[in-house]
Formats: C-alpha cells, sequence, structure tokens
C-alpha cells in the first residue's frame, strides 16, 4: 500500500539567531556561533489512506502479506548530507521521543532520531518527525542496518479525528530524512491492548550466508509478534515474517540472533506465564535456516534481555519479573544454572569483553519502572559481585539498554535513560559515570547502536541493543582467550 505525501507550502526563511530554513516541508535548525553544535531537522507530512481495496504494492512480498506488515508511505530521503562521517567517523545512533506518561519529556513531543560522536560525546545530527498527529507512545528503540544506510523506529500517534496509528519509520541516517512509513496490522491476541502491535525493538544482523538482515519486533508487555526479517539491500522488503503460526507463544519482543546468524532466540511468554506461580516460561530457538524450532523450558516467568558468549556456547537471559538471570547450554538447549540479576526488575543485559561479567540494566521491570542501577554479576561464581557495595547507582531512570562501547580501551557502557533524557556513560573500570549525553530536543532515549562510516558513507554496524557484530565478537573471543593465558 502506498500514500502521497502532502508537503507544506516551498518556503526559505532565516532566522537571525537560530538560522531557520524551511524547504519543502523539512526545517533544518543550525545554532550559528556555536562550535560543533547539532542540527536538528523536522520533517513534516500528512499520510493519505489507499484506496479501499488497493492492491499489494510492489514492495509487498508473500511474507509482508502473511506477517500483516504494510507500506504506507514513500519518501526521496536523498538530499545533502546532515552530519560530516569524515569528521565523525564512528558515531552512537539512538532514538528520542516524548517519554513515558509517568516521566513525560519537558519539551519534545515528537519521534525522532539522534547521532552523537563516540569519542568526543557530542550530538552532531538529530531529527525528528510529525507525520500530522498527536504523539501518544514514543519510539521503545531503534534499530540500524547492518550497512548503516538505513534506521528503524516505531512510535504511535492521534489524529485529530481521534484516529490513533502505531507506525514504523525507515530513516536515512545521511541525510535524517525519512524513507518509508510501515504499518504493521498483523495477528494481535483478542482483547489484548491496541498499543500491542506498535513496534517495539529493533535491530541487525548478518546472518550464517552473510545477508545482511533488519529484525524488526512488535509487541509490548508479555504480548509479542509478529516479528519481521527485512533485507535493507532490496528496499527493506520482508524475506520472513515470524508469527504465531511459528512460535507460540510470543512473550516480550527482545530477540537476540545467536553469533553466527543462524539461530533466533526468542522469548516465550504471556500475561498469564508471566504470572503464574512456576517459572514456566522458555525461549523458543529458531533456526533460520530451516524453520525448526527448539523450545528451551524452564526460563523464569518473563524473560528479557538475552547475551550469547562469542564462541556461541552460552546464552544469559533477564527475567524480569523474578529479578533473576538464566544460563542456558547451547549444546543440550537445557538451563543449567540462575541467579540474581542483583538489580530489581532487569531489562538488558550486556557481558564484559572478556566474557568474566555480566551487567545488568535495572529497569524496575513489572515494579516501579524507575530504575536507575546497574548489576554486575561474576560470572567464574555466577553470583551477583560483593567485592563492592552493589547496585551501581549511575543517577538514570527507567534505564533500559547497555551498550559496550566497540573500542576495548574505553571499556565504556553506554545506557540509555528515559527516565533523565540523556544517555549515560558509565567507565567499567572505575564503575563511575564519565558523561552524560542530554537529547537534544529533550526527548527520551532507548537503546541504539554503534556504527563506523568512512568517508565515502561506506558503513558497518558494530553493536545494537541485540548483540555485537560478527567483527566485534571476533575480538570478544580473542580476548576471552587471552584471559585464560594470564
Amino acid at each position: 500500500m502506498k500514500a502521497n505525501i502532502a508537503f507544506t507550502k516551498w518556503q526559505v526563511g532565516v532566522v537571525a539567531l537560530l538560522g531557520l530554513v524551511v524547504i519543502l516541508g523539512v526545517v533544518i535548525l543550525v545554532r550559528l556561533g556555536v562550535p560543533a553544535s547539532p542540527s536538528t531537522m523536522v520533517q513534516a507530512g500528512q499520510l493519505q489512506p489507499a484506496p479501499a481495496g488497493a492492491a499489494p504494492s510492489k514492495w509487498d512480498t508473500d511474507e509482508s502479506i502473511r506477517g500483516g506488515l504494510k507500506l504506507v508511505a514513500t519518501y526521496d530521503s536523498s538530499g545533502p548530507d546532515a552530519w560530516s562521517a569524515a569528521d565523525h567517523p564512528m558515531v552512537y545512533i539512538t532514538s528520542e521521543g516524548a517519554g513515558y506518561r509517568h516521566r513525560p519529556a519537558k519539551t519534545n513531543l515528537g519521534p525522532g532520531v539522534q547521532i552523537i560522536d563516540a569519542y568526543t560525546k557530542k550530538v552532531v545530527g538529530s531529527a525528528l518527525f510529525d507525520l500530522g498527529g498527536k504523539t501518544i507512545m514514543q519510539p521503545h528503540g531503534l534499530g540500524i542496518a547492518p550497512d548503516g544506510k538505513w534506521v528503524y523506529i516505531g512510535f504511535r500517534d492521534e489524529l485529530p479525528s481521534g484516529e490513533t496509528r502505531a507506525l514504523t519509520l525507515v530513516v536515512n541516517p545521511r541525510t535524517l530524512k525519512l524513507d518509508k512509513v510501515l504499518k504493521q496490522e498483523g495477528y494481535r491476541p483478542p482483547g489484548s491492548p491496541e498499543f500491542v502491535g506498535a513496534l517495539h525493538h529493533s535491530g541487525a544482523f548478518t546472518d550464517w550466508q552473510g545477508r545482511d538482515r533488519a529484525l524488526l519486533t512488535y509487541g509490548f508487555g508479555a504480548i509479542g509478534g509478529p516479528y519481521f526479517l527485512l533485507d535493507p539491500k532490496d528496499d527493506n522488503r520482508v524475506v520472513r515474517a515470524i508469527t504465531y503460526d511459528d512460535v507460540r507463544p510470543i512473550g516480550h519482543p527482545y530477540p537476540s540472533p545467536d553469533p553466527t546468524g543462524k539461530f533466533l532466540y526468542i522469548s516465550m511468554g504471556s500475561p498469564q506465564i508471566q504470572e503464574a506461580e512456576s517459572k514456566i516460561a522458555g525461549i523458543a530457538k529458531l533456526n533460520l535456516e530451516t524453520g525448526a524450532v527448539t523450545a528451551i523450558e524452564g526460563v523464569g516467568n518473563h524473560p528479557i534481555g538475552i547475551s550469547h558468549t562469542s564462541d556461541g556456547k552460552f546464552t544469559y537471559v533477564n527475567d524480569g519479573t523474578n529479578s533473576m538471570v538464566f544460563k542456558i547450554d547451547n549444546a543440550t538447549n537445557k538451563v543449567v544454572a540462575h541467579t540474581s540479576a542483583g538489580v530489581a526488575g532487569p531489562y538488558g543485559n550486556r557481558l564484559s569483553w572478556d566474557e568474566s561479567k555480566l551487567y545488568t540494566i535495572g529497569k524496575g521491570e513489572g515494579s516501579h519502572n524507575t530504575g536507575g542501577v546497574v548489576g554486575e554479576i561474576n560470572l567464574v561464581t555466577f553470583r551477583p559481585e560483593n567485592s563492592f557495595n552493589q547496585p551501581i547507582d549511575v543517577g538514570g531512570s527507567i534505564m533500559d539498554h547497555g551498550i559496550l562501547h566497540p573500542d576495548p580501551k574505553l571499556n565504556e557502557m553506554w545506557i540509555s535513560s528515559a527516565g533523565t533524557w540523556e544517555t549515560i556513560v558509565l567507565d567499567l573500570n572505575t564503575r563511575k559515570v564519565t558523561a552524560r549525553i542530554p537529547s537534544p530536543n529533550g526527548g527520551d532515549t532507548h537503546s541504539g547502536g554503534f556504527v563506523r562510516y568512512a568517508r565515502d558513507w561506506k558503513g558497518e554496524l558494530l553493536i545494537d541493543m541485540f548483540g555485537p557484530q560478527k567483527a566485534m565478537y571476533q575480538t570478544m573471543r580473542e580476548r576471552v582467550e587471552a584471559s585464560k593465558k594470564r
């Protein structure tokens, strides 16, 4: 399904202090006289409904139709560079939004993207998008294509008519302009709230055959699905849908590809499983080559964050309800151990470079949902570290994801802190905060990833919320082996 975009009139204006330019509905805000200041672009447009009974578009595939993902608008995302890859060869790209109802942003009202230099920790570009409605749910994640050419975010808005929409935006990070708008209209369990149909998390990986894949996951709470694997090099068309016909039930939408890119680990849960007296949730290990699913049982009540060791032998899964971490042996597909997460309501987790530690992000999932602490688990003893006072208080709030900086010399973790509207940088050597990076428009932030760009904009995703990419996994493996020799 396609729709035309009705832009505002062609205008050009200059505001002396801010340097405001409006071109074809795109607002470019440049603060004059401030070195290395970011530019903010606001792209606006109205989505027009497709005619009733419209035939599938050329973008559609059998799998997009099976899963219910539709193309509703296309944009021309070409244009001048919004920031310099030559000056900023490694960046952290994350989302920006209007905040939670219990912790709304004070200034930002729209969904957007922000780009931060990975070394200077300065925002070098940002974008907000207005599609004609009032934002009622902010982006809860951000994905980046393996070659760094596309960014994926989702949000919900409400039109003046009262109609609500859950939209997925495909953004060109080079120009910070919209390229596509998608909408998921697949299966939603009867009686589930409407927001369950919105995009939650997204990320990317290279599969076992070297093919780039972007992964969009829909659902909220303990109700997940459907998921979609896109080919970023083929106009972001859907190559595979993952629905209840493939995995049932799908729990919280926080999957993770294994280091080979052949297996996808998917939370199996539901509101009933989350509230059950026994730990009956599971992980579905989906073979992307054959479609076979192996159910790994006894993974708490609400599996969320997932991390794999670089050799693929073990997987660690957070249980947000019971504040525990489960260890899975991937050869036997069995839970072999569990321990306290060291924080209340853990959300994301992340392995250290030498895989001797696992860091858990204490969001307060299923509880107060305002957590701002990090737990540290010693993976040799498989218990929370007690050589210092736990947890690590970084002064955040509603923290959900921690992303390991790709430079092992820095040994940093960049943490999304939605309730303080910033990205927090934690030095893992000292366990001290070394930087707080405010969102440029005062919005909240959820997850993100590090990308390396060449001068010609050839990009490489290094790590995102679903885990490291193959090159970074290799560096981790080398560090694990080196640590054994010490």
